[in-house]
């Protein structure tokens, strides 16, 4: 069965008057979901989201709402914003990114007013409403650090959100869930955790990605069990760079030995990252 394809019908993007700044991005989604890893438990709370919003109306007779608001905590790297892509995929939704880089304004009550232009944008269609990086404008409002202007954003967040129809959906995504105020958590239907992922998993993903790629000497098992602690963004970039430099040499097949020195790589410029982060 085809699916369905997103339709366009929101009209120009709102922008922030003062500095002329795109708020938004409207996104064809382009994953499906035979294109992500999940953990069991992950791949039943997207399933029934995904049900529960096609079968809205079913559940409108009965007075009751579908999974429209969810929250997606865990490190980068580990399929967050890849899962918005794929539900917004699923649904046959455009993905509607806010750019919090056009969202936050030096200028007094301008964030909350812009993110309220955020929403009424999203609000025209259809739509996924994604919050990447959401401890940008979400953080407790009990934290001393924090100036009054964000801790007032928090609050019209909450109450933009509560008034935002709910069979439009928002998702939000965050590294650092331990700073988002207590708010927060309960205005969302679900909370999705996206762990580093298993050895099983990055294998699968290994598999994936190497699919239609001629191999000779490829031990996906043994590959994944070398990269250990690696996030998905990590075994990837080596599959990606191992492919690359196969094309770039003219080869017809990716040898085993490429991956395992583009795995080495992988880990030296990880090494050097947490080196440079302690350092600083």
């Amino acid at each position: 069965m085809t699916r369905a394809q997103p339709r366009f019908e929101f009209g120009s993007l709102p922008r922030d008057p003062d500095r002329d700044s795109a708020l938004v991005e409207v996104r064809d989604p382009k994953h499906q979901r035979d294109e992500i890893v999940l953990s069991v438990d992950l791949a039943k709370k997207l399933e029934r989201t995904i049900a529960e919003y096609r079968n809205r109306d079913a559940l409108a007779k009965h007075g009751l709402q579908p999974r429209s608001r969810l929250l997606f905590v865990g490190p980068p790297g580990c399929g967050k914003t890849l899962a918005a892509d794929v539900l917004a995929s699923e649904l046959a939704l455009p993905l509607v990114y806010a750019r919090f880089d056009g969202i936050v304004s030096s200028f007094l009550g301008e964030t909350a007013t812009n993110l309220r232009r955020v929403f009424s944008y999203a609000a025209k269609a259809p739509s996924l409403l994604f919050f990447d990086e959401f401890d940008t404008i979400g953080k407790r409002r009990d934290d001393d650090h924090e100036v009054g202007e964000l801790k007032r954003v928090v609050g019209s967040f909450l109450q933009i959100l509560d008034s935002h129809p709910r069979d439009r959906m928002v998702v939000a995504a965050t590294n650092h869930e331990g700073l988002l105020d207590e708010a927060l958590w309960r205005r969302f239907d679900d909370v999705l955790v996206f762990p580093r992922p298993t050895v099983s998993q990055i294998a699968d993903l290994l598999a994936m990605k190497l699919r239609g790629v001629r191999k000779s000497n490829v031990d996906v098992q043994g590959l994944a069990a070398e990269m250990q602690g690696f996030t998905f963004a990590d075994a990837e970039r080596v599959c990606v760079e191992a492919i690359k430099v196969m094309v770039l040499a003219g080869a017809k097949e990716l040898h085993g030995d490429l991956l395992r020195t583009e795995l080495e790589e992988q880990r030296t410029r990880l090494r050097d990252a947490r080196t440079v982060i302690a350092s600083g």
